[in-house]
């Protein structure tokens, strides 16, 4: 049988935090996320109040950890960034819009599912209700620093 003091516990509980604190990043020296990482891409356009006709969007892609694209034409395209807690959009599969209106604001949220067949998931677990942060227009034809202009 094993005593244990005061003294192992407390270093069975100081030196796993410390590891585990080892692990992470401070604020400010990681990755940037969401809109800050794409502060310098020309295709990121303004900011917008909301999106209307909603029921138009009819596809999603560049999907990450806290943006995706969502098409609503061949022309028209709006970048959305969630809260940081939607840790399955870069897997979607499926995307459900819930909104009150036939517009998407700041505050509505997108429904995120795992599988393409069913907004349920292919694991079975509830869809993520992923809330949004922000909208901004996306312009697929502005030129990206990795790709040179046409002449």
């Amino acid at each position: 049988m094993r005593i244990i003091t005061a003294r192992n516990l407390l270093a069975g509980i100081v030196i796993p935090a410390a590891l585990l604190g080892s692990c992470t990043t401070p604020p400010g020296t990681g990755k940037a996320r969401g809109i800050e990482a794409l502060a310098d891409d020309p295709r990121l356009g303004e900011k917008l109040d909301k999106v209307c006709f909603t029921s138009t969007i009819d596809g999603f892609r560049a999907n990450g950890r806290d943006t995706v694209v969502l098409d609503d034409s061949p022309n028209r395209h709006y970048l959305v960034e969630t809260t940081g807690g939607c840790i399955n959009l870069d897997y979607a599969q499926s995307i459900a819009i819930d909104s009150k209106l036939s517009c998407i604001r700041k505050g509505d949220y997108l429904i995120v599912s795992d599988s393409a067949f069913s907004i349920t998931g292919s694991t079975g677990a509830a869809p993520q209700r992923c809330l949004i942060k922000s909208l901004y227009a996306w312009d697929d034809d502005a030129v990206t620093e990795d790709e040179p202009e046409e002449e």
